[in-house]
């Protein structure tokens, strides 16, 4: 079999376990979409090419429409795009961060039950959960605005613009405190680059 049709009898057969929970296939994307009203929840395969097959990397990711909406009345990002940012995502080696590998290896036909069977576990031990777990803007907050560690979360969006706007969302109590924290962070990161942005963010909130 061709890498291509490797990749494709593997979704094929996820497509058909996970469309039960309305986990619907993007073959082009290799990801699993469950649309809500509020949002949608993604199983996402990252396929990466090695000298022999595929290395295949799974993550999750989750939008919550409300959240987004609001960060795109002052982000970056074209109009074409605003329908389709994450509120968050995580590949699950990050997520678990434990030192195991998370990642398999699709080289030929005798590969695809066993990867089949361990994405199938991921998807209801590790997924699953994570989308429940996640669903609701209070434990975002949580997570996102963490004060004892570093959140599992970061990066320019979710170390600044998601996480005010999720304590406004909430009433963090700390909010004000969080506004100063990011502008401050926004401040040093990219010589500022990203610093505009967020101020048009916190401009947005004061009408939320």
């Amino acid at each position: 079999m061709t890498n291509r049709e490797l990749r494709n009898s593997l979704l094929d057969l996820l497509a058909l376990e996970l469309k039960p929970a309305g986990f619907v296939l993007n073959k082009a994307q290799a990801e699993f979409t469950n649309r809500l009203k509020d949002g949608w929840e993604k199983f996402q395969l990252i396929f990466l090419t090695r000298s022999e097959g595929w290395e295949i990397n799974s993550g999750v990711l989750l939008r919550r429409n409300l959240v987004e909406e609001i960060y795109h009345k002052a982000s970056y990002f074209e109009a074409k795009y605003h329908k389709t940012t994450p509120t968050i995502g995580i590949a699950l080696e990050n997520f678990y961060n434990d030192g195991n590998s998370y990642r398999l290896t699709l080289a030929s036909e005798t590969d695809i039950l066993p990867s089949f069977h361990r994405l199938l576990y991921l998807f209801n031990n590790v997924a699953i959960p994570f989308f429940g777990k996640y669903s609701s803007l209070e434990e975002l907050d949580k997570e996102v605005n963490i004060e004892i560690r570093k959140s599992i979360f970061s990066g320019p969006k979710y170390e600044g613009n998601l996480g005010i706007i999720l304590a406004k969302l909430v009433d963090n109590p700390h909010y004000s405190k969080l506004e100063e924290k990011y502008r401050n962070y926004y401040k040093k990161l990219s010589n500022g680059f990203y610093l505009p942005e967020y101020e048009g963010v916190i401009e947005v909130l004061k009408n939320v």
